[in-house]
């Protein structure tokens, strides 16, 4: 009998541990990152990317890598 209200309250205390983790994991997920200015600017080019793309009606991995390296230069 004691060895089965010791399993019983083994049981319990893992589940009771193995609820608490998914609760702490969201406490740390609320903070927000901010964008380097780097990422900022990688995302700038990649809209204006998109608007040349469409209007010279280019494309290519050769034509994105070039506009790219132009975009983040200036």
């Amino acid at each position: 009998m004691r060895k089965c209200l010791l399993v019983v309250a083994t049981c319990l205390a893992f589940g009771v541990a193995s609820l608490a983790v998914p609760v702490q994991a969201q406490d740390t997920g609320t903070k927000t990152k901010t964008m380097t200015p780097q990422r900022q600017k990688m995302k700038d080019c990649a809209v204006k990317w998109k608007e040349e793309k469409a209007e010279k009606h280019v494309g290519g991995k050769n034509a994105y890598r070039a506009f790219m390296k132009d975009c983040l230069k200036g």
